[in-house]
């Protein structure tokens, strides 16, 4: 079974020819029709072919999930019969108004997991194969973004899922459905009168983690839809024996109180580590005296030890080690990684946790960096930042019990702290040129044949984790992609004990195309290819003898639009921190049509910490972009340019994005001297993180003409403080985002000090103190239902207001952060671009401003 989520844009470098006469250009019309491919599986026995397809955007009539509806709305599932062939159809028997989200299939394919969002609602149900109907379970599930609260199946019948206490829909799902209706019911009862409306929260001395958070962990029958509740109390990180006998599961406490002289860098919560005997319904505690990191648990292959990564209560993750506890006896046995650095997550853009673990005889593979030498070598794990430069190799190294380590990998070039596979003594790695298996006795057995390029597992992943994050179940096939210089590849591996050399190799149709999932027992791959900006879903085969099937095609709509030209620009940013200028590249995109020489007005987005975003191969449109697409800029005529903003550039000893504007003015210079810009029209344009970057560019820069920042925030030290936004409303104590600003690796905005202790950083860097420095015209967009708080706006548009500035405030009602209504979408990108022609902005051959 190879599932493979599909996400965005590629983040290379390359350029676009111009297209022929006779195309149109992209409109605001188009993109709320656009069209999108999601998550892919097949099932164990190589029947069926389960993929989500989202229906065109403004078909659907539930934009209300989560804070922004973009990218998941309008999931359904659709299924292709792999041996019949034909054309693929709607899922039969699922209720298709819903948005609907594979969540994986039994062991033997005979029930495929699914949840369905809707109006607020969150549900689990379980689709029978063989039938063609689907049974729907009790309570609400518990929904995270971090694997956390992944179901699991137990049995090839039987799931296990943390559940919500009645009444309550996922925070992450639904927070603006529940806090709007919640709010509406109070506003009446009041105005009538005979109902208290008031809510209390409070801050106590006392420590509550002794107790755990309400909710329920729930067991499952897909045969007879009947769940029965196992435990009290709210669970993650459920993890399944290899013999189905026994659950390992995470308890969450309540929040402990915030240290006043301690940062707040971590989760306040505990999280205790419990089995579930699956067979007499036996609960018990194991490692009391230790808290666990969430999505770190790891079963061996023997059923009879787990590891996870934990530390005592008078620590911090960045003490902790993988501990491995005896399943009956309970005792522990910690591992010390002496010497290394456990590499984070985070280096990929997500948590500040260790990467996966995993059992190899009787020692423990981790992913880790050497200590160098002439430091200290007690064990480490250092939080890091997103893409973090300067970092050295990290590698696979086994942690024996008397605390020593071998480096597994030192000879393989760019191996993925991502693990393909897990066995009996042995451990599947992808790297560079390949995949091996590496045995505990360290032998290497390479896995897949010699191809020329950059071999790439494409990793699962479902609308609540991303690819790059979940953490699942390892299965006995793995799909790889291998790109280079020549015919790009799939490689498709069978990773079953025996079966090692069973490995298939076969030419992708184009280089570009993106295989979204694979059955070795079929036979059969499924890619995505690009024509243009349409994208076909083709099938092809095992020795890919003839031409593959196209069986769907998404956006044809979109067949006779020109979006542009992509071009990459290099040029040299001082180092604001007394180091050598750096060389960096940017993109920009040009409008159709484009001649060389022609002076653009130019549409500059800012975002903290951002990386070159050019396009590769045929022009892809995301529906996770439908609200904020780059070709609508180019569709009106404007040079597009997101910067690159290395954190190494921005961040200085003056605030965390204080070199910030010099590295925007080096990139708008670069641009100039291109001759694809007219410097006197260059508007600079932020969203979310990136409106406090615009804000603050505009107050340090003479460049822009105007500025627009929408969905952000303009004070730091109220915002450090102040409510998260709609979160703080209904579910409870969302006051303060000190994490933000506590945390230097890993966060845009780190400080690493209170506004108590040093209150004038906070002040310096808080546009809302800087409005009188601000001469550009502004437009500043927010939502009442945003994370980050609209009182944040109302003081940027009042200090603005106070220093005589030309400033404009849009509100949106009912959305978050940004806009997810259609009719929202089209009255922002007119708003936006009357703003722009107000101020000189605007492109000069009105032809092209016409077209939307």
């Amino acid at each position: 079974m190879l599932p493979v989520i599909f996400f965005g844009i590629l983040d290379i470098f390359i350029s676009m020819p111009v297209s022929a006469a006779g195309h149109r250009l992209m409109t605001v019309d188009d993109m709320m029709q656009v069209e999108g491919l999601a998550a892919a599986v097949s099932d164990p026995n190589g029947r069926w072919l389960i993929f989500e397809r989202l229906r065109p955007y403004d078909q659907s009539d539930d934009f209300t999930f989560r804070t922004y509806a973009a990218q998941h709305t309008g999931h359904q599932l659709w299924r292709y019969n792999l041996k019949a062939e034909g054309a693929p159809e709607p899922l039969p028997g699922l209720d298709p108004v819903p948005h609907s989200y594979l969540q994986g299939f039994s062991q033997s394919g005979s029930f495929l997991a699914v949840m369905q969002y809707r109006l607020g609602g969150l549900s689990l149900a379980a689709y029978d194969m063989s039938t063609d109907k689907a049974v729907m379970f009790e309570g609400t599930p518990a929904y995270s973004r971090d694997g956390a609260h992944n179901p699991v199946w137990i049995s090839d019948d039987e799931l296990m899922f943390a559940a919500l206490p009645e009444g309550t829909l996922p925070e992450l799902t639904s927070v603006r459905v529940h806090t709007g209706r919640t709010l509406a019911k109070a506003w009446e009862d009041a105005w009538r009168g005979d109902v208290v409306t008031a809510s209390e929260v409070r801050t106590v001395a006392q420590d509550a983690s002794g107790d755990l958070e309400l909710g329920s962990l729930v067991r499952a029958n897909a045969r007879t839809g009947q769940s029965e509740v196992v435990a009290e109390g709210l669970y993650a990180d459920l993890r399944i024996s290899p013999d189905r006998r026994y659950l390992a599961a995470l308890a969450i406490s309540k929040p402990r109180p915030t240290d006043p002289n301690a940062l707040v860098e971590d989760d306040p919560r505990r999280y205790r580590l419990a089995l579930f005997n699956l067979e007499t319904g036996n609960a018990r505690m194991l490692a009391p005296e230790l808290e666990f990191f969430p999505y770190t648990i790891a079963w061996a292959p023997d059923g009879r030890h787990l590891a996870a990564f934990g530390w005592t209560p008078n620590q911090t993750p960045h003490d902790g080690r993988f501990y491995v506890i005896d399943a009956q006896s309970g005792s522990t046995v910690r591992y010390d990684h002496v010497g290394l650095d456990l590499t984070s997550e985070r280096e990929r853009g997500w948590l500040q946790r260790p990467e996966r673990v995993s059992f190899l005889g009787d020692g423990l593979a981790v992913f880790a960096r050497r200590i160098p030498a002439q430091e200290d070598q007690a064990p480490r794990f250092t939080y890091k930042d997103v893409r973090q430069v300067g970092l050295t190799k990290p590698d696979w190294y086994l942690l024996s019990p008397d605390d020593t380590s071998r480096n597994l990998t030192a000879d393989l070039p760019g191996v993925s702290g991502i693990a393909v596979h897990a066995g009996n003594g042995h451990l599947t790695v992808a790297a560079d040129d390949g995949v091996y298996r590496l045995h505990a006795d360290g032998q290497r057995r390479r896995l897949t044949p010699v191809v020329s390029g950059r071999f790439t597992l494409l990793q699962s992943g479902t609308f609540a984790t991303r690819s790059s994050v979940i953490r699942p179940e390892f299965g006995d096939e793995a799909i790889l992609s291998v790109t280079g210089d020549g015919t790009a590849k799939i490689v498709m591996v069978d990773l079953r004990d025996g079966h090692e050399d069973q490995s298939v190799v076969a030419d992708a149709p184009s280089a570009d195309a993106t295989p979204l999932a694979g059955s070795l027992a079929a036979g059969k791959v499924l890619f995505r290819a690009e024509e243009g900006p349409v994208s076909r879903l083709l099938l092809g085969s095992s020795g890919m003898n003839g031409a593959p099937r196209e069986i769907a095609r998404i956006n044809p709509h979109f067949a006779n639009i020109d979006l542009g030209t992509w071009k990459t620009v290099s040029y040299q940013v001082k180092d604001p921190n007394g180091g050598d200028p750096q060389m960096i590249e940017s993109c920009v995109l040009l409008p159709p049509g484009y001649k060389f020489g022609t002076l653009l007005p130019l549409v500059v987005e800012v975002y903290p910490n951002a990386a070159p975003t050019c396009q590769s191969g045929e022009q892809q449109i995301s529906v996770y972009t439908v609200n904020w697409s780059p070709y609508l800029w180019s569709g009106k005529g404007y040079a597009y340019a997101r910067l690159t903003t290395p954190r190494a550039l921005t961040r200085t000893k003056d605030g965390p994005i204080a070199g910030m504007p010099a590295a925007v003015d080096a990139g708008v210079d670069a641009l100039v001297k291109e001759r694809f810009v007219d410097p006197n029209r260059v508007a600079i344009i932020g969203y979310s993180q990136g409106g406090i970057s615009a804000l603050y560019a505009g107050a340090y820069s003479e460049k822009f003409r105007a500025v627009i920042a929408m969905n952000s925030w303009a004070d730091l030290f109220s915002h450090y403080f102040g409510p998260n936004g709609i979160y703080s409303y209904i579910y409870g104590e969302y006051f303060g985002d000190f994490m933000r600003y506590d945390n230097v690796a890993g966060s845009d905005f780190g400080i690493g000090r209170t506004p108590f202790e040093d209150p004038g950083t906070y002040i310096r860097n808080s546009p809302m103190f800087l409005a009188p420095r601000i001469d550009a015209p502004v437009m500043l967009v927010h939502s009442d239902m945003d994370s980050f708080s609209m009182y944040q706006f109302d003081e940027m548009f009042g200090a603005l207001s106070r220093a005589g500035k030309d400033v404009r405030y849009v509100r949106y009602w009912g959305e978050g952060h940004g806009p997810s209504s259609p009719a929202n979408i089209r009255d922002l990108w007119r708003r936006m671009s009357d703003f722009l022609t107000e101020n000189g902005v605007a492109p000069q051959s009105p032809q092209l401003h016409d077209m939307n």
